[in-house]
């Protein structure tokens, strides 16, 4: 879910909040930015989904605890059973399970990153990684931010101040971030040598 338009102040918070993942893309490189990235395209297209085809089994696990915690094993923890309700029973219970699932997928991916890459090779790839890591952590805060927090829609500042008015299509800068990072792939990488003809 990424938002159509940003205003200049959004894009200097979403900037602020993004300098952890510029940081871990220039230390780790390129590659490790790109699993990551499909880690986290991942979580964002599945995490909700998978929340959904849990709740049931989660929630009967969860009623079927409590019973068990309250009574023992006996003839009164099926009654119990059914009097308790279960963890997930709203949709923002069914919202902040999908972002746990979300956070969870994002922390493998973030992992398996680090060690398949084997870090950056080179100061190029980690510039590279480090654009690519700031537009990672773009994905997950414009997926997180909108969905458990109500930012204003515009900000408010003194009159002799106020900045003008200036909004950015996102999408636009998504693009032209993917098409630079493909091409730091192609020329980040060392050219190989040919072969000698013996």
């Amino acid at each position: 879910m990424i938002p159509r338009m940003l205003t200049i102040e959004e894009l200097i918070l979403i900037g602020v909040l993004s300098l952890p993942f510029l940081i871990w893309g220039f230390r780790h490189g390129l590659d490790a930015v790109i699993i990551a990235v499909i880690g986290v395209l991942f979580g964002m297209a599945f995490s909700d989904r998978l929340a959904d085809a849990t709740t049931s089994a989660i929630n009967l696990f969860w009623r079927f605890g409590k019973a068990v915690l309250a009574v023992g094993f006996g003839p009164d923890v099926v009654s119990k059973f059914r009097e308790e309700a279960g963890l997930i029973e709203t949709p923002e219970h069914v919202r902040l399970a999908g972002t746990v699932l979300f956070a969870l997928i994002t922390f493998v991916a973030f992992k398996i990153a680090v060690k398949r890459a084997g870090g950056r090779k080179s100061f190029l790839e980690g510039a590279f990684g480090a654009l690519g890591g700031a537009a990672t952590g773009y994905l997950i805060l414009a997926f997180l931010i909108p969905r458990h927090v109500e930012l204003p829609l515009q900000i408010e500042v003194i009159e002799t101040t106020q900045l003008p008015a200036v909004t950015v299509d996102a999408n636009v800068i998504v693009l032209i971030v993917i098409v630079i990072i493909v091409f730091g792939v192609q020329t980040a990488r060392p050219k190989k040598k040919p072969e000698e003809k013996k």
